[in-house]
Formats: C-alpha cells, structure tokens, sequence
C-alpha cells in the first residue's frame, strides 16, 4: 500500500469506506472477517479501543463462551492475519484508489484509518448515465426493473471510478455523459431473466455485458447482487491503469 497522511477519526471519511470494503468479493461472503471489521472500527471511533483485546474480540466476535482461553485458541490472531492479508489485496487492486485506507498495524486489533496523498488520487470518474431498465409487460417484471434501476444507481453511487448520472443530471450533462447503462428484464418459464449491457456514448460500442437469473421470489436479493456485480465489474473496467 502507498504511504499514507495522518490518521483520520471522522466517521463520515470511515463509514462509507467501510461499506465499500464489505461489498467488496473479498469480503462479501466472509462472514468472520466483516464481523471483525465492523466491531473494532466501531469500537474505535466509539473511543473504546482500549477495548479491543484477543479475549474480548473471541466472545463478542467469534463466539467463543466466557471460560475460552485465547493462549490455547489462536482463532482471533489467525482470523487478524486473514484481515490484514485480504486488507492488503484489497488495497492492491480495486482500492488502489481509495481515499480512505483502513488497517491493522502487526500485533494490534485496532484498526488505523489515513487519508490517502493526494497526489494517488483519481483524476476524475467516468461519468455514467444509468437508464431504466426495460421489462416485459408483465406487472413483476416491471417492478423488477424499476426497483433494479435504483438499486444499481445506490450501487454504483459507491464505486470511486464512475459518478452516477440520472434523470435530470443526465440531460443537464449530456455532453459530458461518456457512458450508458441500460438493460431487460424477461420472465420465462418462471424465472426472471436480466441483461445488463453498457454502451459508449461516443461510438455505441458495447464496453461491457452481462446476463442474470432469478426467480421472482428472491427478487430483492438478486437485485441486490446484480447491482454489486455490476458495479464491481465497472469498477474494474474503469479502474486506472497502475
């Protein structure tokens, strides 16, 4: 990771990083690790990291019952390796831009938050507009796409490499919109089915596609996948070269 400024303590430079990581695929499925995050960097910016030792962490994290030894159970200090290794690859590739880098000194469980140089920043996100998803005429299928489109919008509101345009921002910046989002929704033969495509606005190449499923009984999920997908693929489209 590059070298880094002092150390932040603000919650709203925190938070937002936070979030980011955990929807991250290094992290998105991995259980332990987003609960340690979430506890420690909570406990710190609640001024309580005097706290955060390996006992504490194996209660209150990992479950352990209040007679657990940690002398004998390395679960927090293996699971703190993990942490620091996934942190690093992270850093590495798709947060190689971010503002915000959080991490765990070597021997410590509480977190360190710093501010990027400057001089690493992006200079500027691509600018996307995402338009309505379109759907079939039946009724789910619409309500699908609608609550999709927001979805995505929310999503990729997240992402460092593209600034989200929409209604009436779109028409506003239409000269400078590089790229657009747009997509279906289907049902057939019981299961919703979404194509996602996105189209350069200056040759209407196809920069990047994709095709999902779902039943309509997981709908809210599934949107919430898509739209993670989606935004971690546009993300590392966009992402700037190292």
């Amino acid at each position: 990771m590059s070298p880094c400024r002092a150390e932040i303590t603000d919650p709203t430079d925190v938070h937002p990083q936070l979030d980011r990581i955990l929807r991250h695929p290094l992290f998105f499925r991995s259980e332990r690790l987003r609960r340690f995050l979430e506890f420690t960097i909570g406990y710190r910016l609640a001024g309580r990291s005097h706290e955060l030792k390996e006992y504490v962490l194996g209660i209150e994290v990992f479950d352990r019952p209040a007679a657990h030894d940690p002398r004998i159970d390395p679960i927090v200090r293996v699971e703190a390796r993990r942490l620091r290794a996934k942190l690093r690859a992270y850093y590495d590739s798709d947060g190689a831009q971010d503002k915000v880098i959080i991490d765990y000194p070597r021997g410590s469980y509480v977190p360190e938050f710093r501010l990027r140089p400057a001089a690493s920043q992006p200079v500027a996100p691509v600018l996307i507009a995402v338009l309505p998803f379109e759907a079939s005429n039946r009724s789910c299928c619409a309500r699908f796409a609608d609550d999709l489109t927001r979805v995505l919008i929310r999503e990729l509101d997240l992402s460092t490499a593209v600034r989200v345009l929409s209604g009436k921002q779109s028409r506003r910046e239409r000269a400078h919109i590089e790229a657009l989002l747009t997509g279906t929704v289907r049902q057939a033969r019981g299961r919703l089915r979404v194509t996602a495509e996105l189209l350069s606005t200056g040759s209407s190449q196809n920069l990047w596609s994709a095709a999902f499923e779902s039943v309509p009984s997981t709908a809210l999920t599934a949107q919430k996948q898509i739209a993670f997908a989606t935004a971690h693929a546009l993300s590392v489209h966009f992402r700037p070269a190292a």
